[in-house]
């Protein structure tokens, strides 16, 4: 009804305009009253026919996509949201990874230097020991150069005085000594 409505006061309209228009002195066969409501019909039909064949299968385009476009915003701004969902869980995963990251390093500075101290600890401890056995091989070591010494210095000794005595002692002093430690041996307990 409104359509109807509409293109009858469209023709009332242009009937109006073609009403002012100044005729044409031009002789035809029609009279002006009928070729200015001719034209106003021809004028109505035109937009009609535009309308009907031309305006309708675009404006039905154009509310295809424009509804094509509202469905791509709604799901657009539906990823919109699953994005800012998304970002704000990474946000906090990155948050809970950080944490993770400074304790994990905390624990490890903390055990660093707890094995730091049981290493150095372990070390002080392999170098005490170590300093033990060389102190204790050079003990050992100046025992036997010692021991070595003695005997070499009695050796040496038991020489020289043997050279000496060869050379100052007499026959009657050999018998002597002789004489003696022979009689020092008898008087030694025997043993069993």
């Amino acid at each position: 009804m409104k359509d109807k409505l509409f293109w009858v006061l469209a023709f009332v309209v242009f009937a109006i305009l073609a009403f002012l228009i100044a005729e044409p002195h031009d002789p035809t066969f029609l009279p002006g009253a009928v070729k200015r409501l001719l034209l106003a019909a021809n004028l109505t039909l035109f937009l009609y026919l535009l309308h009907r064949f031309v305006g309708k299968p675009i404006n039905a385009s154009l509310e295809s996509r424009g509804e094509d476009i509202t469905s791509e915003l709604v799901q657009a701004q539906d990823k919109l949201a699953e994005a800012e969902k998304l970002r704000a869980e990474v946000r906090d995963r990155l948050d809970k990874v950080e944490t993770e990251v400074k304790e994990m390093q905390t624990r490890a500075e903390a055990q660093g230097l707890a094995a730091a101290e049981k290493i150095d600890a372990q070390a002080r401890e392999d170098e005490a020991r170590f300093m033990r056995r060389v102190d204790d091989q050079i003990a050992r070591r100046q025992a036997e150069t010692r021991e070595q010494l003695a005997r070499d210095t009695a050796e040496l000794t038991a020489q020289l005085t043997k050279e000496l005595l060869a050379k100052t002692m007499t026959d009657d002093d050999q018998e002597r000594v002789l004489t003696r430690s022979l009689g020092a041996l008898e008087s030694l307990p025997e043993k069993e």
